[in-house]
């Protein structure tokens, strides 16, 4: 009898546990900080969606900025980079459990990583270009990568770096206010490389030499920090004003205005001047579905397509009684 007592105890304790890892909820980073403009990401099943803050990051994600769009994500309290216009970046992988993304692929345009001094960091990322690779250190840094002209460069905004082509052997070091790059070769239309012992790859050509930014540079990114940043307070401050006005309105949630445990749902990327159906069968809109918790936050996010749509999704915004 005892036999059996411990056994089904123990069955009982597999499926308490079994139950926990089900609700387990979704790691906090990598996290979006900032979207500025229209920024698509394509994920691990290849559908593309508009981007904002709110969009979870999992498994795979690529993000592709326009001429004014931009996006700002951090892998934790002290490490970030922003994808500027014009751009395109790779995280292939995105841990499901933690959130470790161990690579960030530049695969065009720019980027920026920030890193605070002398604190440590849960895991490293390798940075990965079709030019250079290499573990990004602590400073603030734009990493530039131009293939049709197999031309890739860093800045240096803050700190140094000890720059070098993909497995080369010639290094230059880059300090504040300077900038150091790799010319590399075209042939056939490609980045032309020597191939090593055991497929290890040197792209073919030559360090630039060090040189200084210029001041109008540096001005630009200075002003571009600051016009961020009284961006980001005034979406704060409009954020606060709008939960109190709820919170006075006898709701919980804001933007929209909610109670809580009702659901909304918002069209995304829907065409200019749609102001009825939300059309998701056309590229890059899609429903997003969200319920109003007891701290007043939007949580369960589900992202609804032609395939899954609710008759809730309308071209504006719909607060109803949840349908799950």
């Amino acid at each position: 009898m005892l036999k059996k007592t411990l056994k089904l105890k123990a069955i009982l304790s597999l499926l308490t546990l079994s139950a926990g890892l089900a609700v387990a909820t979704p790691p906090k980073y990598p996290a979006i900080e900032e979207v500025v403009g229209k920024v698509v990401l394509t994920g691990k099943d290849g559908h593309k969606v508009n981007l904002t803050r709110n969009t979870p990051l999992q498994e795979k994600a690529l993000f592709e900025t326009g001429d004014d769009s931009s996006v700002r994500i951090a892998f934790g309290e002290v490490r970030k980079f922003t994808v500027l216009p014009n751009s395109s970046v790779l995280l292939p992988t995105i841990s499901w459990e933690g959130g470790e993304a161990p690579v960030l692929i530049l695969n065009s345009g720019s980027l920026r990583w920030v890193q605070k001094e002398g604190e440590k960091t849960r895991y490293n990322t390798v940075l990965r270009t079709d030019l250079y690779e290499f573990i990004p250190p602590a400073g603030d840094f734009i990493f530039n990568m131009n293939s049709p002209k197999a031309y890739g460069e860093v800045k240096v905004i803050k700190g140094s770096i000890e720059f070098s082509a993909m497995n080369g052997e010639t290094t230059a070091t880059a300090k504040a206010g300077e900038q150091v790059g790799f010319q590399g070769i075209i042939e056939g239309g490609e980045i032309a490389y020597d191939v090593l012992l055991k497929g290890r790859k040197i792209p073919r050509g030559n360090l630039t030499p060090v040189t200084k930014m210029s001041a109008k540079e540096i001005a630009l990114f200075d002003g571009a920090d600051k016009k961020r940043q009284q961006q980001e307070e005034n979406r704060v401050r409009k954020e606060r004003e709008a939960a109190e006005a709820a919170k006075r309105a006898g709701g919980v949630c804001s933007a929209p205005a909610a109670n809580f445990n009702e659901c909304s749902w918002v069209c995304k990327g829907n065409p200019k001047g749609q102001k009825k159906q939300c059309l998701l069968n056309s590229p890059g809109v899609t429903c997003e579905r969200r319920r109003c918790n007891a701290n007043g936050e939007w949580s369960d996010l589900m992202v609804l397509n032609a395939q899954n749509a609710s008759i809730h999704c309308q071209a504006h915004p719909v607060v109803a009684p949840c349908d799950y």
